[in-house]
């Protein structure tokens, strides 16, 4: 019988236990602080998505409800229903009766979302490892280190997005379950987790570029299937065409176009600041380094989202020639979706907070799944499993810039903003470990 990749029930060195023990007692302490910060100082996106929980069910205008600082929705309607278990009146608005308290809505959502978080990385770790050889394990297991060394590494992220309330992990979890499920065959599985994505947000729809390149029109069109039942006819069946049409045309008039472009409406550009240091984005990186601070204009210059273009062409680019033959082929018959096709999603997945124009830390929580990549690969090249110095230096790069990002610890830093940079770096080298993928016959 052959031996597993990593089994599980092994005895772990005490500097494993305490990794993961730090991880866990991390995800409970921060539960009651989300719950203060949240319910009584009003820290947070939260409310912002049962806000507009509250008002679908209750017919007040979906994207003019705001929070308490005045934010307002900018998602599908289908979100805001599924909300609906947490809806959160306006001042003066009495409280639903099938709804909770907004402290215990605060707390389902985070403990939700950090479930969501685990369930991800071990989606993810399983499917790598299903095509891994065993390793040498006499220093780490790596059943363990392949799911707690994305978390560790990215646990400021991971900690924003729950701290504010942000649905990053949930669609972390779709787009993972997106590209293992294609992976095994399971398309129609994998086209429904892909269309739930976009009833969060809608840049998902990224993924779609394996299928699309695969000339896997089953995929794509059970894709827009379940798109199409998830965005127009689940709420046509709640509010009633007309009133559906109305929402995304309000959605993009009001609110997408200007943050698809880069130039916002007032009402848009008094919500997000395209160019702040919190921003991750390319354009947003080059902005600042032109203004040689934060711009005092909300708008993104012209040769910021010149740049841009040029870096997601480039990125792009890479990532379709390096896998040509690999995870797609141009003639002929495409190649049996694998680990190539596994590695070609964790990047799509981790350039996403540089490809978005409003791209602030909880998305890089999108870069798990890459990590977890580099990590195998550096084991399979050493046939043992380690703690990689590079690695673990580049998690100390990506917390030095969340702290000064949000703590301003030297403006340069944040001008620059280290975590644009050190995932690009982290890019460069799934670009190589793809290219390092055997081709397929």
């Amino acid at each position: 019988m052959e031996r597993p990749f990593a089994p599980r029930l092994q005895r772990l060195h005490w500097y494993e236990i305490t990794l993961i023990s730090a991880v866990v007692l991390s995800l409970c302490i921060y539960l009651p602080i989300v719950v203060k910060r949240s319910a009584l100082q009003g820290f947070g996106d939260v409310q912002v998505f049962f806000r507009a929980g509250w008002a679908i069910w209750t017919g007040y205008p979906l994207y003019e409800v705001t929070d308490h600082h005045g934010w307002t929705y900018h998602y599908p309607p289908t979100f805001a229903l599924l909300m609906g278990l947490f809806a959160n009146p306006v001042d003066g608005a009495a409280q639903p009766t099938w709804a909770l308290s907004f402290p215990a809505s605060v707390a389902v959502w985070y403990l939700l979302s950090a479930a969501a978080m685990i369930a991800a990385v071990s989606v993810w770790a399983r499917a790598l490892e299903a095509e891994a050889n065993p390793l040498d394990q006499r220093d780490w297991s790596a059943w363990w280190m392949l799911r707690i060394g994305p978390v560790l590494a990215l646990l400021p992220f991971f900690g924003d997005g729950l701290g504010r309330g942000q649905p990053s992990t949930l669609v972390l979890l779709t787009m993972v379950a997106f590209l293992v499920l294609y992976v095994r065959g399971r398309i129609y599985s994998a086209a429904c987790a892909l269309a739930l994505g976009f009833t969060i947000k809608l840049f998902p729809i990224a993924l779609l570029l394996f299928p699309v390149l695969r000339r896997d029109a089953r995929t794509v069109l059970a894709t827009a299937g379940f798109s199409l039942i998830f965005l127009f006819v689940v709420p046509a069946l709640c509010l009633g065409p007309g009133e559906v049409a109305r929402l995304y045309q309000a959605m993009w008039t009001e609110h997408l176009s200007g943050i698809v472009t880069g130039v916002p409406n007032p009402k848009i550009a008094a919500e997000i600041t395209f160019t702040s240091f919190d921003m991750l984005s390319i354009a947003a990186m080059l902005a600042r380094i032109g203004a040689g601070g934060e711009p005092s204009v909300n708008t993104l210059p012209a040769y910021a989202t010149l740049g841009q273009f040029a870096f997601d062409a480039v990125l792009i680019g890479a990532l379709v020639w390096l896998g040509h033959g690999r995870f797609w082929r141009l003639k002929g018959a495409q190649p049996a979706p694998d680990n190539a096709l596994l590695i070609g999603g964790a990047i799509l997945c981790a350039a996403l907070p540089l490809l978005l124009s409003t791209s602030q830390p909880n998305y890089v929580a999108f870069v798990a799944p890459l990590i977890a990549v580099v990590q195998l690969q550096v084991w399979r090249r050493s046939g043992r499993v380690t703690a990689p110095p590079l690695l673990i230096i580049w998690s100390a790069v990506m917390w030095l810039g969340m702290i000064a990002t949000e703590g301003g610890v030297w403006e340069p830093l944040q001008v620059i903003g280290l975590v644009t940079p050190a995932i690009a770096v982290l890019l460069s080298q799934g670009l190589l470990d793809l290219r390092r993928s055997v081709a397929a016959a």
